[in-house]
C-alpha cells in the first residue's frame, strides 16, 4: 500500500492486476520443483522426491504422484514460494509474491498506457506460467487502478484493456 500511495501522491495512476493461480498447489510439477531447488543450492532433493512422490493411500491403490505439494502442511507454502521464486524476472513491472497470491503493478501518467503495458505484462506472464505448469484462474484474476480522486472521476479504465487470453 506505501508503494501505491507514494506513486499516486506524485499523481501517478497505478494499475494492479491480482494474479489468482488455478489449483497452485495442486499443480506444482515435482521435477520442476526439484531443479529449482537444486539451482538454490539444494542438494538433497531426492528427499524432496519421496516426500512429495511416494503419497500412498489406504483406499486406493499404491502409485507415485508426479505434481501437487501438501496443504496445510509446514512445507507447502515455502516451496510454492521456492517454486514461483524465478516468477519475477519473467515480468518488467513489480510483482508482489505471497504464496499462491501474486500482484502486477505499473505506474504512469497515462491510464491506456497502463493498459497496453499490462496486456504486455500479462503475455509475459502467461509464458512463465505456461512453462512451468500453472494457470490462472480467469474468473478470480482482477484489475484495479488507482489514482488521484479527481483524475479517477475522469477516467475510464476497461477491464477488457487487461484481459488476458489463455
Amino acid at each position: 500500500m506505501d508503494h501505491i500511495r507514494m506513486l499516486v501522491s506524485k499523481g501517478k495512476y497505478v494499475g494492479m492486476v491480482l494474479l489468482d493461480l488455478q489449483k497452485a498447489f495442486n499443480t506444482v510439477d515435482h521435477e520442476i520443483l526439484c531443479k529449482k531447488l537444486e539451482g538454490m543450492g539444494i542438494d538433497f532433493t531426492e528427499w524432496f522426491k519421496s516426500y512429495l512422490g511416494n503419497k500412498n493411500e489406504t483406499i486406493s491403490e499404491p502409485g507415485i504422484v508426479s505434481c501437487g505439494i501438501p496443504q496445510g502442511s509446514i512445507l507447502g507454502p515455502l516451496l510454492f514460494l521456492c517454486y514461483v521464486n524465478d516468477m519475477p524476472i519473467s515480468v518488467k513491472c513489480k510483482l508482489f509474491l505471497y504464496a499462491d497470491d501474486s500482484a502486477l503493478i505499473v505506474s504512469r501518467s497515462d491510464p491506456q498506457a497502463i493498459a497496453s503495458l499490462f496486456s504486455k505484462e500479462l503475455e509475459s506472464c502467461r509464458k512463465w506460467l505456461m512453462d512451468n505448469k500453472l494457470s490462472l484462474h480467469l474468473g478470480k484474476t482482477e484489475s484495479i487502478l488507482f489514482g488521484p480522486k479527481k483524475k479517477l472521476n475522469k477516467v475510464e479504465f476497461l477491464r477488457s484493456n487487461v484481459a488476458m487470453k489463455q
